[in-house]
């Protein structure tokens, strides 16, 4: 289930984003001005060690930000504390940063989710199952195989160790991990066997 969090004046909304729905209000103790919207300069985060969800609720609070996330994908992660001045992407990759989980900004929405992780892992499986047909069909030698699952082993490794020390996956990350899988299309296409 995907739920969003923003904060307006002194209230905090929880929206069903697939559906849209309202689904639960609730007051805090700390007031807001009435015009707050997402404040993209930096500004203070004093946060202790506590829930993920929490630190996530107190985040779009205090920033104005909207930020989208599957509850069940946040559920039993903890968030550092958070002390200093950032901008609230850099804040938010800090809520997150060793969970495993992403931080992904899209025209000034947040959100949070393993969108990158799973694209790798599914495409780490499609070409493993494609090494395996090809070398029980006699189109890869047991070497060439080896080194081609070798290589898939260390971009499902290093891809899954960048996440969850960064909490993101960069935009020239992606793109040397896609430059890999074009070249092992290149390596498993008909054409080259």
């Amino acid at each position: 289930m995907r739920y969003q969090l923003f904060a307006t004046g002194a209230r905090q909304r929880l929206f069903h984003a697939g559906a849209g729905l309202l689904l639960s209000a609730t007051t805090l103790g700390v007031s807001m001005p009435a015009s707050a919207a997402c404040q993209l300069q930096a500004m203070r985060y004093d946060y202790p060690e506590q829930r993920l969800d929490q630190a996530l609720q107190q985040f779009a609070h205090t920033s104005g930000c909207p930020v989208e996330m599957d509850m069940a994908l946040i559920e039993g992660h903890k968030a550092r504390a958070l002390s200093g001045q950032f901008t609230p992407d850099a804040a938010l990759i800090q809520l997150v940063r060793g969970s495993g989980l992403e931080v992904h900004l899209d025209n000034d929405h947040y959100r949070i989710n393993q969108s990158d992780r799973e694209r790798i892992e599914d495409l780490v499986e499609t070409f493993r199952y494609r090494i395996d047909s090809a070398r029980d069909n006699e189109q890869l030698s047991q070497d060439e195989a080896g080194a081609l699952e070798t290589q898939l082993d260390a971009i499902a490794a290093q891809s899954d160790q960048l996440i969850t020390q960064q909490g993101f996956l960069s935009a020239a990350e992606r793109a040397s991990y896609e430059r890999l899988f074009a070249w092992m299309e290149g390596r498993l296409a008909p054409s080259s066997f």
